[in-house]
């Protein structure tokens, strides 16, 4: 499941600057985060924000998503046995200081919701979702789950850190009276630095020249060629199979390559480019 999530991510980003954005510090998944739960061993409802200024992150141009990333810290599903659901929102505002006058001014774009299962816990899970903030506005993240059936014992805690933050992880709870949006540190868990991140395509004037790149034969069986405008210039390559393998390749002097040696089927050729990241769809006869 992972590997072909991995290659339908790499087939969304065609054009555009693939950037990842995220307030953490580290991506190193811990247990210092909390929930509102029921009793002492079920959950009750949580939601997490993580509130993103795409400007300081040098994003101007529309800010095109394509999945989200967080980490399970633990999960028991007795009754669930097709596992725990989890729901990702994303939304765009014009608001900078959220969380106040929230949920006013900000427009939910797109949601989506994905059974967590036992494998994932202790992994950072991607989630793929498609979302465009426009150019000048702002994102905010909510990663959330509903109450369980009291005494169920269906409990999920999504994975936090203490390695620092560049913004505020936010918990409303209102099971636990946390009604709205409130910091960790208000709370009294100052400790608890949701781990996520955001993946997404910067779309901007450079996109043109990208969507001038093209490969060819394709299909092939014995070479490829990537044809590019004069302007451009590639940095780095590789080759993805559908499994989720990687390879590296060296492009000649007319920026070709050999495929004989690899076996028929669907491939993803990624190329860092000097005016940004791109992916082809390649196939092997």
């Amino acid at each position: 499941m992972k590997k072909i999530t991995l290659l339908l991510l790499l087939l969304v980003g065609s054009f555009g600057v693939a950037q990842t954005i995220s307030h953490s510090n580290s991506m190193d998944l811990g247990d210092t985060n909390v929930a509102c739960n029921i009793g002492t061993i079920t959950s009750g409802e949580n939601s997490y924000f993580r509130f993103f200024q795409l400007n300081s992150f040098s994003i101007t141009g529309d800010y095109s998503i394509t999945s989200v990333q967080f980490g399970v810290q633990s999960l028991t599903i007795p009754t669930l046995p097709g596992g725990f659901p989890v729901t990702v929102k994303i939304s765009s505002t014009a608001n900078t200081n959220f969380p106040i006058g929230y949920p006013t001014g900000y427009t939910e774009l797109t949601q989506i919701t994905t059974n967590i299962q036992t494998t994932d816990v202790g992994t950072l899970v991607s989630i793929p979702i498609s979302a465009t903030i426009p150019a000048g506005s702002n994102l905010l993240v909510e990663v959330g789950y509903l109450a369980q059936e009291t005494g169920s014992g269906n409990r999920i805690f999504l994975s936090a850190n203490d390695l620092g933050q560049t913004a505020v992880t936010y918990l409303a709870a209102p099971g636990c009276g946390i009604t709205s949006p409130t910091s960790m540190t208000t709370v009294g868990f100052p400790d608890a630095h949701l781990v996520l991140s955001v993946t997404g395509e910067v779309l901007g004037l450079n996109d043109s020249l990208l969507q001038q790149v093209s490969v060819y034969p394709n299909p092939s069986k014995e070479k490829v060629t990537v044809s590019l405008p004069n302007s451009i210039s590639v940095v780095k390559s590789t080759l993805t199979d559908i499994s989720g393998k990687q390879m590296a390749i060296s492009l000649d002097v007319n920026n070709s390559f050999s495929v004989s040696e690899y076996a028929a089927g669907i491939y993803i050729l990624n190329l860092e480019t000097t005016e940004g990241v791109l992916n082809k769809r390649i196939v092997k006869e």
